[in-house]
C-alpha cells in the first residue's frame, strides 16, 4: 500500500493516473496534451515510476507505447481519498 500511495502522492503522477482512469489507454504525447505544464521527458519519468509501482501497465504498438491503469480499483481508492479531503 505504501508503494502505491507514495507513487500517487506527487501531483503530476496523480493527475496522470486520473487522466488514464478517465480516458483509458494513451501514449505519452496524448497524456502530455492533457496536462497544462507538460514536459514530455518529465511525463515519461513519472510514467516509469508509476509503472514500477505497479499502478500502470504498458504495451508497445510499432513505435508507440500505450499506458493504462493496471488496477481498476485505483478509481475507488482515489474517490475515497477525495471524499476524505472534502
Amino acid at each position: 500500500m505504501a508503494k502505491i500511495l507514495k507513487a500517487i502522492s506527487n501531483y503530476n503522477r496523480l493527475q496522470i493516473v486520473q487522466i488514464l482512469l478517465t480516458e483509458g489507454e494513451m501514449t505519452v504525447n496524448e497524456i502530455c496534451s492533457r496536462i497544462e505544464t507538460c514536459e514530455q521527458s518529465l511525463i515519461s519519468h513519472h510514467l516509469a515510476a508509476l509503472k514500477q509501482a505497479g499502478i500502470l501497465i504498458s504495451r508497445r504498438s510499432g513505435r508507440k507505447i500505450y499506458y493504462s491503469s493496471a488496477k481498476d480499483e485505483l478509481h475507488k481508492l482515489l474517490n475515497c481519498i477525495e471524499n476524505c479531503c472534502n
